[in-house]
């Protein structure tokens, strides 16, 4: 699932999926049904439809008929879909609650519909005022790439480790294969494109590391976010009945 997730168009696709569901069922908003999410997915009609199939095949939503509207099929998100995109936004609000000494993040361990309420108020804000990361253009190209946020965060990672006297995880294109799931040609594309970008630094013979200004934006980014759903957690908890997928 996260390696079908590892791509910002297709995490955003299923982000929608997500929001439309939780704005039908929790605040009256129209069916979630498959044209409509094609209206927002930021892929194309067909991609759209593809990628709705490959989830159905996986059992991460189901297409159910609208009691009273046959033609009407709706698009509803299974638990393990809601919980597997919602990781990252759980992650920054419990990253917060370290820092502000708070418990926002307990409820979405309980309720995966505290965090499904919690996609819809972020989506619909995206559809607004647009996402958090587009503002952070490095970040967002690498979001871009098949895997390479998660290299990304490899790689900072690996330099925490390493500046706090740790030792730090294996970055030979093998090893990031091996972790991420994918080829190690595919690692050197993505790794490609940060050196194109001036992002990489060369820290050792197989060792890589990124730049002071890129380790800047990404904290910079994930403060952002970080604050972004922390917002968002307290009036999803205020939510009266939160909706079980």
């Amino acid at each position: 699932m996260r390696k079908l997730l590892n791509q910002l168009e297709r995490y955003y696709s299923a982000y929608m999926l997500i929001g439309q569901y939780y704005g039908w069922s929790n605040h009256g908003a129209a069916v979630p049904n498959l044209s409509r999410l094609q209206a927002v997915s930021g892929q194309s009609p067909r991609q759209t439809a593809t990628f709705c199939a490959m989830l159905q095949a996986r059992n991460l939503i189901s297409i159910e008929t609208l009691p009273g509207d046959r033609r009407q099929k709706i698009l509803r998100p299974a638990e393990s879909l809601i919980r597997e995109v919602g990781r990252s936004c759980a992650a920054f609000v419990q990253a917060y609650d370290l820092i502000a000494g708070s418990a926002l993040a307990l409820p979405f361990e309980q309720d995966a519909g505290v965090l499904g309420e919690m996609i819809f108020l972020s989506a619909a804000r995206v559809q607004g005022t647009g996402s958090v990361i587009s503002e952070f253009p490095a970040v967002l190209q690498l979001a871009g790439y098949d895997s390479g946020y998660p290299l990304l965060v490899a790689l900072v990672l690996s330099r925490y480790r390493r500046a706090a006297g740790e030792e730090g995880i294996s970055l030979t294109h093998g090893a990031l294969a091996e972790r991420f799931q994918v080829s190690e040609s595919h690692v050197g594309n993505v790794l490609g494109h940060m050196r194109q970008a001036r992002a990489l630094l060369a820290c050792g013979p197989q060792e890589l590391g990124v730049t002071e200004e890129l380790v800047d934006e990404f904290e910079d980014w994930c403060a952002a976010e970080m604050a972004h759903y922390a917002d968002l957690a307290q009036r999803a908890m205020a939510y009266p009945e939160s909706c079980h997928p």
